[in-house]
């Protein structure tokens, strides 16, 4: 169960996401079903992909796919997370992962 205060967090934004319509949502559906304007593989950012196994948003095998197609892409896939709860369980964690990955990024590892 969500906390209350997450909850009501949760209910804000999404009613503040929608106040001037729905075009954001709406693309974000497009993009299931169009070709996103670019390939997986030529991604080089760092990328961490985060994905429950409980959601019922989206499906488990959803981001196992999409962490195998982008290169070095790190798969955090948690059976017992869902949609929800895996932000409010797991935000320390993704927060520590993004840090690190930042660092990473800006200081790369150099061949001796």
């Amino acid at each position: 169960m969500l906390s209350g205060g997450y909850a009501e967090y949760m209910a804000t934004s999404l009613s503040r996401a929608v106040s001037t319509g729905i075009a954001g949502w709406r693309d974000d559906d497009i993009a299931f079903v169009t070709p996103w304007g670019f390939d997986l593989p030529s991604i080089q950012t760092p990328v961490a992909v985060w994905q429950g196994g409980e959601d019922r948003m989206v499906p488990l095998a959803h981001g196992a796919w999409l962490a195998g197609h982008i290169p070095g892409a790190e798969a955090h896939l948690l059976p017992d997370e869902g949609h929800l709860s895996l932000a409010l369980n797991k935000i320390g964690d993704v927060l520590d992962g993004l840090l690190a990955m930042g660092e990473a990024a800006a200081h790369p590892a150099r061949a001796s």
